[in-house]
């Protein structure tokens, strides 16, 4: 037993109990705390840093993977393949932080407008954190880290200004998102996996009450909630937030 083994270190606490409040407390405490530090930096500097955050993150998932492999007990390829929707932020920064023209704003947009509504979702209803994993877990840190990383990375380019979200991005953001969303459904058909939950859903109501209705239409609708969803909550809380600081 240990925090780097299959099991980790003390019970698997489930949703609103004292270890999931300390969950959301550290993830608060990371998320302000980089804030507090960056919101003044230069256009240069978030650039670097985004290039800095893409490398951190990379490996933590490539040390995430090698753990699922070597010690996780009865891992999946659903377990470790990166193709879920909150993975779109180390692809996003890979973009944000090295692309140019229309492919640097395209992952900069799969930022801002996926991953501080994916981050903030998963702290509040950590799936594969604490309701499999003790709090002690090295993928409960790993989640902790990651998804908070998403929501500060998030708001700092749109605080600072390195990223002003507009209309316009609506097209580029979801044609690529839901061409990608497919091409994950017929991946899960293919190798039976369920990657982005297109396939079946979490084990929360509305989803599975959408998917009791039409399995069918469920990856549809699912599709559309994750990728026009967050488009039209991120662009709607931005735009409201400006209108009442200009107040």
């Amino acid at each position: 037993m240990g925090f780097f083994s299959n099991d980790g270190i003390g019970n698997i606490p489930g949703l609103l109990g004292w270890e999931h409040f300390l969950y959301i407390l550290l993830s608060l405490i990371l998320v302000i705390g980089l804030l507090l530090i960056t919101h003044k930096f230069s256009k240069e500097k978030i650039e670097k840093m985004i290039k800095i955050i893409f490398w951190i993150v990379l490996i933590l998932e490539i040390l995430k993977i090698v753990w699922n492999l070597t010690i996780r007990i009865g891992t999946t390829l659903s377990d470790w393949i990166p193709l879920y929707y909150c993975s779109l932020f180390i692809y996003g920064l890979g973009l944000a932080g090295y692309g140019k023209g229309r492919w640097k704003r395209l992952g900069e947009s799969w930022i801002f407008y996926g991953q501080i509504i994916a981050g903030i979702a998963f702290v509040c209803y950590p799936s594969t954190a604490l309701l499999i994993h003790p709090l002690l877990h090295v993928l409960t840190f790993h989640s902790l880290i990651y998804h908070s990383l998403a929501i500060f990375v998030g708001l700092i380019i749109a605080i600072t200004g390195y990223f002003q979200p507009n209309n316009q991005d609506f097209k580029n953001y979801t044609i690529s998102l839901l061409i990608i969303c497919l091409f994950v459904y017929l991946l899960n058909e293919m190798i039976g996996t369920n990657l982005m939950f297109l396939n079946e859903p979490l084990a929360v109501w509305p989803l599975e009450n959408i998917y009791r209705f039409s399995k069918i239409l469920y990856p549809v609708i699912i599709s559309l909630a994750q990728v026009c969803g967050t488009y039209i909550v991120s662009l709607g809380l931005y735009k409201l937030i400006k209108s009442l600081i200009k107040k």
